[in-house]
């Protein structure tokens, strides 16, 4: 079952089996599989690999169409006990799954971006998604050497791009209404909370503080949040105005003369060295 991570991945970067191998030893340890890096199908077609795997993945363009059309293969090819699921950051499961004969063995598997990096991937629950194939995703994933949570309702953003845009709306509100810099609320985040949510998670911040305390900060301060049901102004304007980022030169910051590889090679560098520290315990 550990062999069956993914029976074929349709689109989306992924890097190769050298890359992995230079990662593997770089990191000094004894197997791809300690680090979660194990490298894709080499099946040569979809139904090859459907026809060996237990595991149906799918991964397609971002739309409810693409998704609901990749399944009639998958459910024509693979095992009857396959379970299939998707990739998908924001569509909803349970309508994915509804072309399937069987929706019980459907369930999202979101990766996180690095995904041949990052540890976490949010196991959605569709609205009859069994507890038995939640489990087999786990075992599976978690022996490779993922790190997977369970979301037990199959809303939108899941589990973590929930918390991640509740703090983009709020960045965005603190920007647009002058109240701190770009650069300062990106420095706040990754000197402050950012440092410490690999010692313990929000939650337990909570805990760790007093839930007294906890609420009587909340009282006062969750009426004076951003509570927007759209997108920030902020954001609408510079997209309008073309100003999308990296790729065009400007978004938020000012990219000209600056290298965006360069700023994920960073990033990568640093998800390594905790990688690194994580499979050496």
């Amino acid at each position: 079952m550990r062999r069956s991570l993914c029976a074929c991945r349709t689109i989306g970067q992924f890097p190769g089996r050298e890359q992995i191998g230079g990662l593997v030893r770089e990191l000094h340890v004894g197997s791809e599989a300690r680090l979660g890096l194990q490298h894709r199908s080499g099946h040569r077609t979809i139904t090859h690999a459907l026809l060996h795997r237990r595991i149906s993945d799918r991964s397609t363009v971002g739309s409810m169409d693409a998704s609901r059309s990749a399944m009639p293969v998958a459910r024509l090819r693979a095992p009857k006990a396959a379970i299939f699921a998707s990739n998908t950051s924001g569509l909803p499961i349970s309508r994915i799954a509804e072309v399937l004969e069987n929706p019980r063995r459907a369930a999202t598997t979101h990766f996180w971006n690095p995904a041949h990096l990052m540890p976490l991937v949010e196991i959605v629950k569709g609205e009859r998604t069994i507890d038995e194939t939640v489990a087999r995703l786990r075992s599976l994933l978690d022996g490779a050497g993922k790190q997977t949570v369970v979301v037990l309702k199959d809303v939108p953003g899941q589990l973590g791009n929930r918390l991640l845009h509740a703090l983009f709306r709020e960045a965005f509100h603190i920007v647009q209404e002058g109240i701190a810099s770009v650069e300062d609320v990106d420095l706040a985040i990754k000197t402050g909370p950012g440092l410490r949510f690999p010692a313990y998670g929000l939650l337990e911040h909570a805990d760790m503080i007093g839930l007294d305390m906890q609420l009587a900060i909340d009282s006062y301060l969750f009426a004076e949040l951003c509570n927007l049901a759209e997108a920030p102004a902020l954001l609408q304007e510079r997209v309008a105005r073309g100003d999308l980022g990296a790729r065009t030169g400007r978004g938020l910051y000012d990219w000209s003369g600056k290298d965006a590889d360069a700023v994920r090679a960073r990033r990568d560098r640093f998800i390594i060295d905790r990688l690194k520290e994580r499979a050496m315990r």
